[in-house]
Formats: C-alpha cells, structure tokens, sequence
C-alpha cells in the first residue's frame, strides 16, 4: 500500500507535466499564428503605408507587436540560456516601441477626423526618443531588465531598479493614446464611421495589453509557473487575436481610394490566400510531426506528402467556393457589382474577336471550297483588317482601293448601290474577291466588309451555299456590331474614371473629415493624363472630330490645364478651347519656308493639315502627297505622337508656371 502512493504521485506528476506541454504547444502555435497574421497585415498595407498616416502608424504597431511574439516563441524553443537572454532583451525593441507607435496611430486618428496638432506630433516624436533610450538601457545595462529565469517552457527577465519608470511610461502613453481615440469618435458624425472608431477604440487595448512584461514583474527565481498560468495566457491570446482583426478590418478603409466593398473583398481574399493558408500549413505541420509514423511510413516522409497535399487542398477550397463565401459574407452581394462582373467575364477583346472571325472564315472556306476569305471592319481611319484565314496577297491593296468607309457613310450604307463598283447576286466582284458588305443590326450603317476568293468570275453558289454563307454573314456583323457597341462603353467609362476617382477620394475624406473637406475648394489638378498610356489615343481621337463630335466635345482632354486656361479666350466654350489647342500644335509641326506638298520635312504637317483641318479623305491627301495610303497611315501616326508629345510639353509649361 504504501508503495502504491510513491507510483500514484509519479503518474500524477507526469500527468500533470504532459499537461503543461500541451498548453505550452498550444500557447506557441497561438503566438505563431499571430505572428502569421501580424506580418501578412504588414506587407498587404506595405504598399501604401508610406502615404496614408493611418496605415504607416498602424504597420509600425503591429510590426513591434510581431517583434515581441516572434522573440517569446524563438525564447520558448532555445536550448542555451545565453541565447534566451538574447533574444528576450531583442523583444523590448517592440516594447519600448508600441507606446509610441500606438500614440502616433491615435494622433493620425485625431488627424484625419479634422483636429491636427503640432504638440501632439511633438511629443510622439518624444515618445519615439524615450522608447529609444529605454532600449539602450535593455540591451546594454541591466537597470531596467536583470538576470535570466530560465523557467521551464516560459524564461524571463527580472524587473531593474528603473523598471518602475518604464511601467510609468507605458501606461500613460496607452492612456493617452486612447483619450485621443475617445476624442476621435466623438468628432465623427457618420454612423459608419462612429462605428469603426468604436471599434478601434477598444481594439486599442490589444497592443498593450499583449506586449507588457508581465512575467517580470511577477517573476522570482524562486517560484515555478503556476498551471493555471497556461490557460490565462492562451485565453489572453486569443483576445489579442480578435482585437488585431477587428482593427485591422477597420482600419483598412482609412486611406482607401476604393469604395469599402472593394476594400473588404480585396482585404478577405488576402487574408484567405495568405496567413489563413500559412496557419492551416503550420497546424498541419505540427500535428504531423509530433505523431508516430503514419502508415509505416517516416515521419519526414508523411510530412513531406502531408504539407503539399494540404497547400494544394487549401488553393483549391479558395479557389472553389470564392464566390460563395462572396456571398455568404456579402463581401459582393450589390446587384450592381453582380452586373459588373458577368459584364467583364464575358466582354469580347479583340483576340477573342479575331479568334472567333477567324472560325467562322475557315468554315466559309470549307462549305464554298475557297482557299481565302477575309473580314476587315470600317473604323473612322479607314478599312482594318480582322481576321484572314489562307493566303491573302496584297490586302492593302484590296482594303484601300476603294474608299468602303465613304461608302459606308453613303446612300445609308448600301454599298451596293454605289455606281463604281461591279455587283453581282448581292456581291461586289473586285479583282479575284467575292466581296459582302456587313451592316449593323437596324441595317442602315455598313460596319465592314467579307471577302472570299472567286472560284468563278461570277458568283455560282447554290441554294444550300447561299443559305450557310447567309448565316455566316450574319454571325460576323454581329460580332463586329457587339465590338462596336463596347468599345462606344469603353469610351463612355473612359471619359467617366477620372470623375469617378476624384468622387471616391472627395468620399474617403468626407467620411472622417466632414464639414471642412465637403467644403474646402477643389485643389488644382496636376494633370494624370500626362501619364496616361492612352494619351496618344485621345489626341488621335479629338483630330478625327477636329470640327465637331463626340471624340471632340467629350474628349478627356478637357480637363488639361492649357485647355482650361484657353477658354478665357473662346467665350469659355471647352470645344473651341481644345480645337484651339490642337491647331497650336499642328502649326509647330510646321517648318519654316514656303509650303512644299513633297519635301520630307513637310510631310508631318501636311498630313495634318490636309486630314484633319481640311477635313479631305485619305485616298485624296494620299494623291496630292504622291505616296501611298498604307505610308500615309503609318506617317500619319508619327504625325500625331509629335502632336501630342507638343500638348504634353504645353500642359508641363502651364503648371510649372
């Protein structure tokens, strides 16, 4: 009996000990997680940290706060005291810090609600000083932290003669900072922001709350760690856990250009594929790793299988159920957005145009054993060829030679009315083609033109060809239409992002700023479009309607600075202002000396001036010119760079000035 209690007592204890390791694990996988999600928080806000003050405050928070959960999670796994003493005084780097960071988050908080102040940004630069010099002390003395515990499962530093006084700093400057927190919301007016500073508000006690040296206050070499010790820490850290997301959903808004729908979507889908990826990785491993052999199989072995079958298992949920969990979170569960993403997954670019011409070609092909046909689409520079299936010799020469784009603006686009042109069973006989005009879906405009090589001089085709080919047709000028159709949408949004830009910045600062921000004047723009790789486009365009249009009267260009400071003097009519514009840069184009329609410095403006001034067709500035249409277009695009690069270099002039 009595040696029945010595055996008792030592399954006892080991129980005891196995339980202890357990909560430990936990509490290291806990710390790990947040470390995980600490950082991917770091680099999703990196990218605008550096100019938005929220965000830069924040990154700095929570980056302190990672410092100090990856040194007690390096602590808890070192074999040598020394290195545990190290890494525990390399953790006060985030210590000493976090007052100052989260001061410096309350103060950019404060800020944005519309309450800026000089003092406020002084003493965070203080407090930045002093956490510093608490540093200093750390690492080099020990009259803040002393001597090593080395505590099973958790080491610890003993409390220095001035630990006091950096307790003292610490929580004042957690006071402070949520006193300007308090003031912050009670500045908004929004319920939406009241709600997300409310939230903030209590998120706010996570920092300090997380990263305090409890353990040396508490700490005595005499005393082991109590048990219950574990589950305060790992309920403590769970607490912490939710806090950081709660902020970090919060705060992500702050600074953003995008509407918060985007906003959220973009932040939940980063935090699925990235630390939710990674934590589901590290449990795996952990699991794994600390069993016995699975299957007879080594433990590295499985654990090799087991981590890649679970990254890959992980991808494949994300990627599987997305759009459910859209909706299940109403991550995107506007009808508007629903519209706007079926339109994208279904526009037709122009591969996809020519991917589908280009089927639809081989099949006339097939059906009336020919071994070319073609299909070019009428655009305001002229025929463009779109797709071509089997050999084409001379396209140019077929596109060009005739005008199709003044038939097709012609007798209501009936190209085969035109007197000029051979017809034959409703096709257009040119040299070896067989040649149908396309027409839209209300048949009055020709939108481009279907060309199959003659098997015969005049069209034999039966009435099974006929009917195929009639299909075909129609096939083709629908597509053509429907490409039309989007890319007058593409125009239209074009022309409305920079309007919808500057509404969502007027809307993120209005949010927090309120009053003064709605009524503040507009600032001065500094001309985006400089930098628009479209700009050379929008030039091009205004010059197509020089004397009247859409691509004129609703051209972005409008809102150029040289183009607003034109107005003054064209009865502050934006039409006449612009035109004015391009005709100043067409005439630096101009050489000097007498006008020469042949001379090679003089073929850049002629271009310009018999196009687009003059308003004459191709074929005729192709004539007077004595040069062919194919090196006219390609002149002509030189042309209109230079054009542009000149409106470029007026715009830099007007704002330097």
């Amino acid at each position: 009996m009595d040696s029945a209690v010595p055996g008792f007592a030592a399954c006892a204890f080991a129980s005891m000990s196995n339980l202890v390791d357990v909560l430990a694990l936990a509490n290291d996988v806990l710390q790990a997680i947040i470390v995980i999600f600490g950082s991917a928080v770091v680099l999703y806000n990196l990218g605008r940290s550096l100019r938005v003050p929220v965000i830069r405050a924040f990154c700095a928070l929570i980056t302190f706060v990672v410092i100090v959960y990856l040194t007690e999670l390096l602590v808890s796994r070192t074999i040598v005291a020394g290195s545990a003493q190290t890494w525990l005084r390399s953790g006060w780097i985030g210590i000493a810090l976090v007052p100052a960071a989260q001061y410096q988050l309350s103060d950019a908080l404060l800020t944005i609600t519309g309450s800026p102040s000089h003092r406020r940004r002084f003493v965070m630069y203080a407090a930045y000083l002093i956490g510093l010099v608490f540093l200093g002390l750390v690492l080099w003395t020990d009259l803040i932290v002393g001597k090593l515990i080395p505590t099973p499962r958790a080491p610890h530093l003993t409390a220095g003669p001035l630990f006091p006084i950096f307790a003292l700093f610490y929580w004042a400057g957690m006071a402070a900072s949520i006193y300007h927190v308090w003031r912050a919301r009670q500045r908004t007016v929004t319920r939406t922001t009241q709600r997300r500073i409310t939230t903030t508000l209590i998120a706010f006690w996570a920092a300090p709350l997380a990263v305090f040296p409890y353990l040396v206050v508490v700490g005595s070499p005499n005393k082991s760690i109590p048990i219950l010790f574990w589950p305060i820490v790992i309920m403590g850290n769970l607490v912490v856990g939710a806090l950081f997301g709660l902020m970090t959903s919060h705060l992500s808004y702050f600074g953003a250009m995008s509407p918060d729908r985007v906003v959220r979507v973009r932040l939940f889908k980063f935090m699925a594929r990235v630390p939710l990826a990674g934590t589901i990785v590290l449990l795996v491993y952990v699991l794994v790793s600390r069993n016995s052999p699975i299957l007879g199989l080594p433990t590295e072995t499985a654990l090799g299988f087991t981590l890649v079958a679970t990254v890959m298992l992980v991808e494949w949920l994300i990627h599987a159920y997305k759009r459910p969990l859209e909706r299940l979170f109403q991550l995107n569960n506007d009808p508007d957005v629903y519209r706007i993403q079926r339109l994208s997954e279904r526009l037709l670019t122009t591969s996809d145009l020519r991917q589908f011409l280009e089927s639809v070609l081989a099949a006339a092909c097939e059906a009336l054993r020919t071994p070319t046909a073609f299909v070019a689409a009428i655009t305001p520079e002229g025929p463009n060829l779109e797709a071509v299936v089997g050999p084409l010799t001379e396209p140019e020469t077929i596109l060009q030679d005739t005008d199709w784009q003044q038939l097709a603006q012609s007798q209501n686009g009936d190209a085969l009315a035109a007197p000029d042109l051979e017809t034959a069973d409703n096709f257009i006989l040119w040299q070896n083609y067989w040649i149908r005009p396309l027409y839209n879906q209300q048949q009055d405009a020709m939108i481009g033109i279907f060309g199959i090589r003659a098997r015969t001089p005049i069209p034999d085709l039966d009435e099974a060809e006929a009917a195929l080919l009639e299909q075909l047709l129609e096939q083709t000028a629908l597509a053509l239409g429907d490409r039309i159709l989007q890319q007058q949408v593409f125009a239209a949004v074009e022309g409305l992002l920079p309007q919808i830009s500057a509404l969502q910045e007027r809307r993120g600062a209005a949010t927090f700023g309120g009053l003064p921000v709605l009524t503040a004047p507009p600032e001065p723009e500094d001309t985006p479009l400089l930098n628009d790789p479209g700009f050379t486009g929008m030039v091009r365009d205004a010059l197509s309607h020089y004397w009247g249009g859409p691509k004129l009267t609703q051209s972005p260009l409008m809102r150029l600075r040289v183009v607003q400071e034109a107005m003054a003097e064209h009865d502050n009519n934006p039409t006449n202002a612009l035109r004015a514009i391009l005709e100043d840069a067409i005439e630096v184009q101009k050489p000097e000396g007498e006008r020469n329609l042949t001379r090679a410095e003089w073929i850049l403006y002629n271009i310009l001036e018999m196009k687009f001034v003059q308003g004459k067709r191709v074929r005729d500035v192709a004539r007077r010119l004595a040069m062919s249409e194919s090196d006219l277009y390609r002149k002509q695009r030189v042309a209109i760079e230079n054009v542009a690069r000149t409106i470029e270099m007026m715009e830099t002039a007007v704002n330097e000035d």
